[in-house]
C-alpha cells in the first residue's frame, strides 16, 4: 500500500432539493486500501457513494480521482477513469444472460479488446464458479446471492483500479457473505482499492483497514478498523456492545 491517495474527498455536500443529505463530507482512500463507511439509515452513505461515482452532483465540495479533479462528472466518464461502482440492489439486467451482463460491464473496452474482455470473463467465474454453471441463463432468475456475485463481477469487468460497493450485505443470508467477502480481501490483497458502504457494521469492520462513521450527513468517526471495533461509542450503536472483529 502507498500514502499516495487514489480518491480525495473534501467538504462533500449533496442535496435533494431541500433536503441536505451529505454535509461537508472529507473522504480519502489510499492506493491498495480498503476503506469502510458505516452508519445508519438515512446517514449519507448512499448519497456520498453516488456523488463520488458520478451517479449524481455534489452541491458542494471536490472529488479528486488518481490525482485528478472529477467532481461533478457522469458515471460512464468515471467508469472509463478506473472507477466502478456495485449499486445497493445489485442492478443487474434481468431479462439479459448472466454473459451479456458481464459484457456490459466492459463497454468501455470491448471494441478495443475483445479478448481481454473474453479472458476477464473467464477469471471472474473463477471467483464465482457459480455464475459459470449459470452463464446462459437469465440474471433474473438468479439467487439474491449469484446477483451480487455477477454484480461484483460486472463490475471488475472494467478493470477498475477502484471498486465501489454499496450494500453489499442488504438481503443476504450470512453463509452467502462469508462467500463474498473473501473475494474481496483477496482482490484487494491484489492491489484493488476498494470503498465499502456496509450496513453490518461487524463485517466491515472485520475485513477493511480503516473505516468511517457516518451520521447525519457528516462523518462521525474516522480511523483503523481494528480500533473502530472496540470504541465505546461504535459498540453501542453497531454492535451492540460486542465487538464482533475477526482479529
Amino acid at each position: 500500500m502507498t500514502e499516495r491517495p487514489i480518491l480525495e474527498v473534501s467538504g462533500l455536500c449533496v442535496s435533494y432539493g431541500r433536503i441536505e443529505a451529505v454535509r461537508g463530507v472529507d473522504i480519502h482512500v489510499g492506493a491498495g486500501e480498503f476503506v469502510g463507511v458505516i452508519g445508519s439509515n438515512g446517514a449519507g452513505k448512499t448519497s456520498t457513494l453516488r456523488a463520488i461515482s458520478g451517479v449524481v452532483k455534489p452541491a458542494a465540495g471536490a472529488v479528486n480521482f488518481d490525482s485528478s479533479d472529477v467532481t461533478g462528472q457522469p458515471s460512464h466518464r468515471m467508469v472509463a477513469r478506473g472507477l466502478a461502482m456495485v449499486p445497493e440492489g445489485r442492478m443487474v439486467f434481468s431479462d439479459q444472460s448472466v454473459r451479456d451482463n458481464l459484457v456490459l460491464g466492459a463497454y468501455t473496452r470491448i471494441k478495443t479488446d475483445p479478448r481481454g474482455v473474453d479472458e476477464d470473463i473467464e477469471k471472474t467465474i473463477a471467483m464465482f464458479p457459480r455464475l459459470g454453471e449459470r452463464i446462459d441463463q437469465s440474471a433474473g432468475t438468479l439467487s439474491g446471492g449469484e446477483q451480487q456475485m455477477l454484480a461484483i463481477a460486472r463490475g471488475l469487468l472494467s478493470r477498475p483500479r477502484l471498486l465501489v460497493i454499496d450494500e453489499l450485505s442488504l438481503g443476504l443470508a450470512p453463509k452467502i457473505l462469508d462467500m463474498l467477502f473473501p473475494v474481496l480481501i483477496d482482490l484487494n490483497r491484489k492491489g484493488l482499492s476498494i470503498l465499502l458502504v456496509e450496513q453490518m457494521a461487524s463485517y466491515a469492520l472485520s475485513v477493511t483497514h480503516r473505516t468511517y462513521v457516518m451520521e447525519n450527513g457528516r462523518v462521525l468517526l474516522e480511523g483503523k478498523s481494528s480500533d473502530l471495533a472496540h470504541d465505546e461509542r461504535v459498540l453501542d450503536a453497531y454492535l451492540g456492545r460486542r465487538s464482533h472483529a475477526r482479529g
